[in-house]
């Protein structure tokens, strides 16, 4: 469960409120999972979230796996396309209050689909196919994703990966909106809006983890054709870096980095600086939007988390908000029972 506060200037706000608190419940997460024989699991897992006056049941996960010799994988069901490092990271192993602007702006999230895979320590690869249908979208895709971690060592781990994806948007109506990195703020950062027939994603990821610190920087873009039109293109990319001031690190395995686990009883201290941009604009329409976040976060046990962000973000060409300028914070407790 993730539950906290977050506090928003203007720049967050569509009707230009110069102070917003608000307290939400980001995630309360029940998860079953089976397995049987040697080759086969299943799991099921469901989420409720409050942010302000908004209350929403989602499913999560839903999928049948089969476990193949070589890590070999197959599984059906409803899950994340295998697209973005941060995506792919489950909340709980987050560092920050919430994605990036870019990832939230771009990378797809859970669809329904068959994807196969194999998944080793220092190297991976999945393919999928997908579809938005059962959850009342028209959207299906392929997507893909390599990784590879060419030095993985006591002394660092090197990751790199890249992923694409081909999307049919049936002419439908296709805009990019996000909330700027807080999760009850409204959707002030918009690309134009038109009909769409489909689109193309594409993906780089590259991170550096050695002792306390970790590095990690994604580029993503999008390539979209307009019905009857032309094709348009939107972009972004992130930088981040963590610095644990305990005698801690991340692990990672199999393209992920994972949870936290402190190493004394005391618990674990990290540093985080992130600085996010996305450009929406496109024919003098759109947005271009940064956002600079510094967190502190504190880990104890494996059971409970604690992150402070302050957010600074910035915009330029078409603004949705009466006033584009005020910072943000916000607090997340995150527990895992």
């Amino acid at each position: 469960m993730a539950a906290g506060i977050d506090h928003y200037g203007a720049f967050h706000d569509e009707d230009g409120e110069p102070e917003t608190t608000r307290g939400v419940l980001r995630n309360a997460k029940l998860q079953l999972e089976l397995a049987w024989g040697e080759h086969w699991q299943a799991e099921i897992d469901g989420s409720y979230k409050i942010e302000g006056d908004k209350k929403e049941a989602n499913l999560g996960d839903l999928y049948v796996r089969y476990n193949g010799a070589r890590r070999f994988e197959a599984q059906a069901g409803r899950f994340k396309e295998p697209f973005s490092l941060e995506r792919l990271t489950s909340y709980s192993a987050l560092n920050v209050s919430e994605r990036s602007v870019v990832t939230s702006a771009f990378a797809p999230g859970r669809s329904t689909g068959l994807q196969v895979g194999q998944f080793r320590k220092s190297g991976t690869w999945a393919l999928g196919v997908f579809t938005d249908e059962p959850d009342g979208g028209s959207t299906r895709a392929v997507t893909g994703r390599i990784t590879r971690a060419p030095v993985r060592s006591d002394a660092g781990v090197l990751h790199l990966g890249i992923a694409a994806s081909w999307r049919d948007l049936d002419d439908e109506r296709f805009q990019i909106r996000d909330e700027g990195e807080v999760f009850s703020a409204d959707n002030v950062i918009r690309s134009p809006r038109f009909d769409a027939r489909d689109s193309w994603l594409g993906g780089l990821e590259l991170a550096w983890a050695s002792g306390p610190l970790t590095l990690t920087a994604e580029g993503m873009t999008q390539s979209v054709q307009r019905t009857g039109g032309e094709r348009w293109q939107f972009s972004g990319a992130y930088l981040q870096a963590s610095l644990f001031l305990t005698d801690d690190q991340r692990v990672y395995s199999r393209g992920e980095f994972k949870r936290v686990k402190p190493q004394s009883h005391g618990g674990a201290w990290e540093l985080v600086v992130r600085h996010s941009a996305v450009d929406l604009r496109q024919r003098g329409l759109g947005a271009e939007a940064s956002v600079t976040a510094v967190g502190l976060n504190y880990y104890l046990g494996e059971a409970l988390q604690l992150r402070v962000n302050y957010l600074l973000p910035e915009i330029s060409g078409n603004t949705l908000m009466a006033d584009p300028d005020g910072d943000a914070a916000t607090l997340r407790a995150v527990f895992r029972f």
